[in-house]
């Protein structure tokens, strides 16, 4: 085995586990990386905006490494008001020296979303850690979605998003087209009257979308 990897593994083991804890997460999810479809990323969405990343910076809080981002919100779907938001994701940027020749190496984690300002974007959101603070998409890369032009699509181009998922309702041709697309990326403004529809009128917690996997 090389002798470099072996000297590293306790570190990488020790960064994956701060994460847990500054997050919040169980470690069944944080270890979880299996396809998510909208059932369980809105499950675990504490908020959901669609906006412009418009300043993104990075820093220590309490002995623990974060990313701020700041977005310009275009629209508010679940629990936000306000043309902003910020939250802080455990990871730096980059590696920062700590002024005294020690460097901070303790990046975003390699899975976890990373942002670009001026990137358009819809952020399916985990409910802030009771003790950090610091926040991060649902899914991880699944819970971000980058929007290009008219289409959208999140970390893994949609993959599954549909699938094991059934909806009790007629929705209309734009949306149908959605359900079927088994991945690839999807039309902009039709999955968003989906969600905005879905969380609107409490599909899931009516029964009306299910989760059957």
């Amino acid at each position: 085995m090389n002798r470099s990897a072996v000297k590293n593994q306790p570190v990488f083991i020790m960064l994956f586990s701060i994460a847990i804890l500054a997050l919040g997460l169980g470690s069944a999810h944080a270890n979880s990386m299996k396809k998510q479809n909208l059932v369980e990323l809105m499950s675990h969405t504490d908020t959901i905006v669609i906006g412009t990343v418009s300043a993104k910076t990075d820093g220590i809080q309490n002995g623990l490494p974060y990313t701020e981002i700041t977005l310009d919100v275009g629209q508010n779907i679940k629990g936000h008001e306000g043309e902003k938001y910020t939250f802080r994701q455990f990871g730096l940027i980059k590696p920062k020296s700590m002024g005294d020749g020690r460097v901070n190496l303790m990046v975003t984690p390699a899975g976890w979303p990373t942002f670009v300002k001026g990137e358009s974007v819809m952020l399916f959101l985990h409910e802030p850690a009771s003790k950090t603070g610091f926040q991060t998409t649902a899914g991880l890369i699944q819970g971000k979605f980058m929007i290009r032009g008219n289409e959208i699509a999140n970390g893994i181009d949609n993959d599954s998003l549909f699938a094991g998922m059934k909806i009790n309702r007629t929705l209309s041709a734009s949306q149908q087209d959605l359900v079927n697309q088994a991945g690839g990326a999807y039309k902009a403004e039709a999955f968003f009257k989906l969600v905005k529809t879905a969380v609107e009128e409490k599909w899931i917690e009516n029964g009306v979308m299910i989760n059957e996997k």
